[in-house]
């Protein structure tokens, strides 16, 4: 004979359900509004992605929790306690009720669960990404993007500038949202004209989006179409064509940046969008000579500093109250000094005057304060280098020079740690730029960390084995390690990818300590022959007669890169070029002078 339940045993199981359903349907409503709090409240007050993925796994775990407990123990006036057919007032409650009563919780814990399972979508819509591993952990999510080179499509190769000036001042544009992870220029420039397609690419600068597009300008008519694509799906989630006046190339710009912030789901800020929205000069000539300016800036030659510096002259003269121009004459002046291609002190005191000139045209522009960041981080004001650094990365989350150029000032005044978060930011931004991966070789030196960093200098000459800066780098990591010939290899193809402009005074250094006098002598020789024509960094001849046990000479050279403004010199004492003078008491005097000592 099967054994039926009760009438009792049945209400108890009702009641049962009911305390069930009311906790699945609160617990669902609380949940969606604490995981949408955390989308929003948690990156504004600087957490990390992944703390709203542990808020959307502990709310997913704690669901069944909360069922089981809800089975098992019921809230009475005395608190909570397991439940008890025999003693539950909402037991008796539900006999006294018509039967047709009894099921309405069944529809609130259906809404509860719709409610869950939204916030779950909400958040991962929104872009939930892990926490990286540093450079080469790249997790995309959602809200990433590499803005590729717009195609010219004008068939005239004198307008190539245009397109990548156009391609440049859409992610400017990008870089000033906080919300979004875009990709800086010199990463993507690499894939111009690439055949990769579109999967390959985003793996590689881990992102989830890419804007493709083309520009075609005809005397006063410019056309553009951009189209916003997921890289997985290969789906398109935005795509626009525009053909307006060459007058109307900003509010395009703009329009492009605010549409692919909408599509994204990207956060902006009152300030942001006014950034975005800006327009920076109403003088097309004075913009036509911008982009041809950074067109021969990126290029960082000598001759293309010098063509870049005249054109971005030209514009301020045509248009003196356009910022953007005035940071491109500031960045081309601290670039030469720190190459060594112009006298730094004259250098110097350009580079400041063009900075505080754009700040006062447009005290929001971030690149503006982190050129000036440069320019004081080159005379030794380090308290006001790193507000201005602070400032301008705020303003420009994007920004990856200016993140890289942070980084050296952290590593500089002994803030390493930080100095390393910088430098990844900027990898991260940037994670194919040769100068970036090769100063974080840099500065993983400078903090002791040998293996890492001949690891990441290895992966850079990767990227590019004709990159000199990554093999004198390089060079310099295995003499900090005692590997003497490995250094020597390094410092030797340094010299003959520079045609002997780079890698003298590292060589001529570890010639002299090694004992090899004639070979450092001869070394020294040229530098002193280069000298008659050319800007030689004083440090060049300090390092040289370090190692060959000149002491007083290697100081006297040293005062003098102290006296000339040589923006080389913070970094440059951070190598083993003067080891032989850092027990000398006028080595600590040099760095309480330049206040870096105690």
């Amino acid at each position: 004979m099967t054994n039926q339940p009760g009438p009792y045993q049945t209400l108890f199981a009702e009641l049962k359900r009911r305390q069930v359903f009311r906790i699945a349907a609160v617990y669902g409503a609380v949940a969606f509004g604490v995981m949408q709090l955390a989308d929003v409240v948690f990156p504004a007050i600087g957490l990390p992605e992944w703390t709203v993925a542990f808020v959307v796994a502990l709310s997913l775990i704690g669901f069944p929790i909360a069922l089981v407990l809800a089975w098992a123990f019921e809230s009475t006036p005395d608190g909570v306690r397991r439940t008890d057919p025999a003693t539950s007032g909402e037991l008796r409650a539900i006999v006294a009720e018509p039967r047709s009563a009894r099921w309405p919780a069944g529809l609130l814990a259906f809404a509860g669960m719709i409610l869950l399972i939204g916030g779950v979508w909400w958040v991962a819509s929104h872009g939930v990404a892990s926490p990286g591993d540093g450079a080469g952990a790249l997790q995309p999510d959602s809200r990433s993007i590499a803005v590729l080179p717009f195609a010219n499509m004008s068939g005239d190769p004198e307008n190539e500038y245009f397109s990548d000036g156009i391609t440049d001042d859409i992610i400017t544009h990008l870089s000033k949202l906080s919300d979004l992870k875009v990709i800086s220029r010199t990463s993507v420039m690499r894939y111009k004209d690439s055949d990769k397609g579109l999967l390959e690419i985003a793996d590689e600068l881990g992102v989830a989006t890419i804007l493709e597009g083309g520009v075609q300008r005809s005397g006063d008519r410019v056309r553009i179409n951009a189209q916003l694509i997921d890289a997985q799906t290969d789906e398109h989630l935005w795509a626009e064509q525009y053909n307006r006046q060459l007058t109307d190339v900003f509010a395009i710009q703009s329009d492009v940046a605010f549409k692919i912030a909408d599509a994204l789901h990207a956060q902006l800020t009152p300030d942001e969008r006014g950034q975005v929205a800006r327009t920076p000069t109403e003088n097309l000539d004075a913009y036509n000579l911008y982009l041809q300016g950074r067109y021969f800036w990126n290029k960082r030659s000598r001759d293309g500093l010098e063509t870049a510096l005249d054109l971005f002259l030209q514009a301020t003269q045509i248009d003196p109250d356009y910022a953007p121009a005035w940071v491109g004459v500031a960045d081309s002046y601290s670039i030469m000094a720190d190459w060594g291609f112009v006298a730094p002190a004259d250098a110097s005191r350009e580079a400041m005057i063009a900075a505080e000139t754009a700040l006062r045209i447009d005290p929001a522009l971030g690149e503006a304060h982190i050129a000036l960041a440069q320019t004081l981080s080159s005379n030794n004001d380090w308290d006001g280098a790193t507000a201005a650094y602070e400032k301008g990365v705020a303003l420009s989350p994007g920004y990856a020079t200016g993140h890289q150029w942070y980084a050296g000032h952290l590593g500089t005044i002994g803030r390493l740690d930080e100095a390393i978060e910088q430098i990844e930011l900027a990898v991260k931004l940037d994670p194919l730029s040769l100068i970036i991966n090769t100063n974080v070789g840099m500065i993983l030196r400078w903090a002791g960390e040998y293996d890492r960093a001949a690891e990441r200098l290895r992966k850079a000459i990767e990227l590019d084995p004709h990159f000199v800066g990554s093999f004198q780098e390089l060079g310099t990591v295995y003499e900090e390690q005692g590997k003497y010939e490995e250094a020597r290899e390094m410092y030797l193809r340094t010299l003959e990818e520079s045609d002997r402009f780079l890698g003298q005074a590292e060589l001529g250094h570890l010639y002299g300590a090694a004992g090899r006098r004639a070979e450092a002598l001869e070394l020294l020789s040229e530098l002193e022959e280069a000298a008659k024509t050319r800007h030689v960094s004083p440090m060049e001849f300090a390092f040289i007669h370090a190692g060959l046990g000149n002491i007083d000479e290697a100081f006297e050279w040293l005062e003098r890169s102290i006296e000339t403004g040589d923006p080389t010199f913070s970094w440059r004492i951070l190598t083993p070029g003067v080891d032989e003078l850092r027990d000398d008491p006028r080595f600590v005097d040099l760095l309480r002078r330049v206040g870096l000592g105690e």
